[in-house]
């Protein structure tokens, strides 16, 4: 029997598309899946079939299967025509384009001229609408017949359709879980084709399930051909503009784009986007895309399958084919921040001093205290330093820092002694929000107390002035974003997560929002163990215990980086540096591992120093008396090792040392 590409690709592991890429050099493929592919085509004996494949094209009657398509504008319909052409190929056939520029008439005149052309062995559809007598005439016909990547309502027409519902439903609960409430969707044409029609119900399932307001003005039809267009955002004042868009076409997604920077906004500081379809531009645009991302491949490959068991008279068992939807987490989209009674949090660049206030400030003589869980890392030293920096400025005088070590009873004995010294303000990260909140309370009587990462317990608003943190629920979804995009090439993959058993708040936030991307989002990963710890060291023994009891883990989260170095300790003696390792915060011992490609695969940073110098003006604030920035939230970063010396620059304000880099770049 004569080898197929089909036998190739099974022995592969891999589509036919892939192996089409791999013979024909179309595409880029990875170079283990190129080995892969050479590999099963040497031990196959496809080799003589290569070089052959093309050489017995059909000629004249039934020689020709057409491709009716609305337009080449997009992207997608120029994917499909190419791999439906190579696929074809294979098969002896040539691909015939037609366009109707989603015209209904050039379409009926195409599709009967097709029905009686004696070359045609099969018609392709993109429909231009839902229903049409020619669609029904092209069905009595018993042309073979297929629709791809839009359907018709008769459902005993054969279609090849995106997984449109589940993928918009999926990227509207990624933005209500990122904290946003106000999300628009940006659609072509309402209900004339099948994929808007579905993807406006995947939209309107997502903000019902989570009780989100559906605004008719957040659903917007746009006709991107049209120059004179209003803007996107022309139809909204402050208060009611959406804080993130779903664009439901890569047309609509680059409109968007064009849309936010006409206004002068920032994506995804001012609004967050979720783009349609993969562009070569996705993933190098400024920041990178989050995309609902079609694959073209399989559409091609299922289509063309579809076809050819209708020419060759083979039953097919289902009319509608559903081919899954990549959901695709970049940096275009971001956590909305919230503080611990639900307010929207301020951004640093919004505390400022007027000269007024700033001269008020340095003729105060003003003292202020700073009471740290631990000041054992770099990033609390960070943190620290650009505090003193600040205040030094405004002639604030920082009288005393209290190390805890992380024990709380050290930390309500050093609280005491900063009460004795009366200082103006204290400045305060508990290191455990039930032990140690008597004692924030007492204190919260006699001076002006703000907070770092968590409120203590049974504090109201009234009980602080301000408390600074980093979005932690945006440094959760990093982490798991880093694991899941590490992974993405891979159908199945067992997780293990170490969380923080503490129960602070914010880092409860952290670990919980990386669950939930993990889960939610990368439905290839599998957590299949969860332990915590409570002390640092103790990651050392759960990390242990935990991959003793699934040596099948690949994967790891870890609350933060401290930890993080523990159960890097203890895979190193169990000789298992093969598990990835996604964290938070950056430090000169994690630094090291992940430039020389080392377990950590990825991290979400904080910038200790904006944190810091953010602390200091609450503080100055609080000093004047004002209380209108109760909750500052500063943005988190998330950097893969190919990255590592820029994003050392920025957070640390110092070189990299010199690593030697000889990680895997991702």
């Amino acid at each position: 029997m004569k080898v197929t590409i089909q036998d190739v690709a099974n022995h592969a592991g891999v589509s036919i598309a892939t192996v089409s890429h791999v013979l024909n050099k179309t595409r880029y493929v990875r170079p283990e899946l190129v080995e892969q592919v050479e590999r099963a085509i040497r031990e196959t004996g496809y080799v003589v079939k290569k070089e052959t494949s093309h050489a017995g094209l059909l000629v004249g009657r039934l020689s020709k299967i057409a491709f009716v398509i609305p337009d080449l504008n997009g992207t997608i319909y120029g994917q499909l025509v190419n791999q439906i052409t190579m696929l074809l190929k294979e098969q002896g056939y040539t691909l015939a384009i037609y366009i109707t520029n989603d015209n209904l008439e050039t379409e009926r005149n195409i599709l009967l001229s097709l029905i009686t052309d004696k070359s045609i062995a099969g018609i392709f559809l993109a429909p231009c609408r839902q229903d049409d007598k020619v669609y029904r005439k092209i069905k009595k016909s018993r042309i073979p017949f297929v629709c791809v990547e839009r359907g018709l309502k008769d459902p005993e027409i054969d279609c090849v359709l995106a997984d449109n519902e589940h993928a918009v439903y999926l990227g509207t609960r990624h933005l209500i879980n990122s904290g946003h409430m106000k999300i628009g969707i940006l659609l072509w044409e309402k209900s004339k084709i099948t994929p808007e029609e579905e993807r406006l119900n995947g939209y309107i399932r997502a903000m019902k399930e989570h009780a989100c307001e559906i605004n008719p003005k957040y659903i917007q039809y746009v006709i991107t051909g049209n120059p004179n267009r209003d803007n996107i955002f022309e139809l909204y004042d402050g208060k009611d503009c959406p804080t993130a868009f779903i664009a439901c076409s890569n047309t609509l997604t680059h409109a968007l784009l064009h849309d936010i920077d006409e206004r002068g906004l920032n994506c995804p500081g001012d609004v967050s986007v979720i783009g349609f379809g993969e562009d070569a531009w996705s993933d190098i645009f400024n920041p990178p895309l989050t995309i609902l991302a079609q694959r073209i491949d399989d559409m091609a490959e299922k289509a063309v399958d579809v076809m050819m068991n209708q020419i060759k008279e083979i039953p097919v068992e289902r009319p509608i084919k559903r081919i899954p939807i990549e959901f695709r987490v970049r940096k275009s989209t971001r956590a909305v921040n919230r503080g611990p009674f639900g307010e929207n949090a301020i951004t640093p660049e919004q505390i400022t001093l007027t000269e007024t206030e700033a001269l008020q400030v340095k003729k105060g003589n003003y003292k202020v205290a700073i009471a740290f869980h631990s000041t054992n890392t770099y990033w609390t030293s960070l943190q620290e330093k650009a505090i003193r920096d600040t205040l030094e400025e405004y002639n604030v005088q920082v009288i005393s820092m209290m190390n805890a070590n992380f024990d709380p009873k050290l930390q309500i004995a050093q609280l005491e002694a900063l009460r004795i010294q009366k200082p103006d303000a204290i400045i305060g990260l508990p290191v455990d929000e039930h032990v140690t909140a008597s004692k924030f309370k007492e204190l919260s009587n006699v001076t002006k107390l703000i907070l770092i990462g968590n409120l203590p317990k049974g504090f109201s608003p009234e009980d602080y002035y301000s408390c600074v943190s980093v979005n932690e629920r945006e440094n959760g979804q990093n982490a798991g974003v880093i694991l899941g995009e590490y992974f993405k090439s891979r159908e199945y993959v067992n997780i293990g997560m170490l969380t923080h058993g503490v129960p602070f708040q914010m880092t409860q936030q952290r670990d919980e929002s990386a669950e939930q991307v993990i889960r939610e989002n990368y439905r290839n990963l599998h957590i299949v163990s969860k332990k915590s710890f409570v002390k640092i060291k103790n990651a050392y023994q759960a990390c242990k215990d935990m991959i003793t009891e699934h040596p099948e883990i690949e994967g790891l989260y870890v609350s933060w980086e401290g930890p993080a170095l523990e159960a890097m300790r203890a895979l190193e003696e169990l000789n298992r540096t093969d598990i990835s390792i996604a964290t938070v915060d950056l430090d000169v011992k994690v630094a090291t591992y992940m430039s020389k490609g080392k377990m950590i695969r990825g991290l979400s940073v904080q910038k200790p120093y904006e944190q810091g110098q953010a602390v200091a003006m609450v503080t100055m604030q609080a000093l004047l008396g004002k209380r209108d920035f109760k909750y500052v939230g500063v943005q988190p970063m998330r950097v893969f090792p190919h990255e590592l010396a820029k994003v050392w620059r920025d957070v640390t304000k110092t070189q990299m040392p010199d690593f030697e880099y000889d990680g895997q770049m991702l």
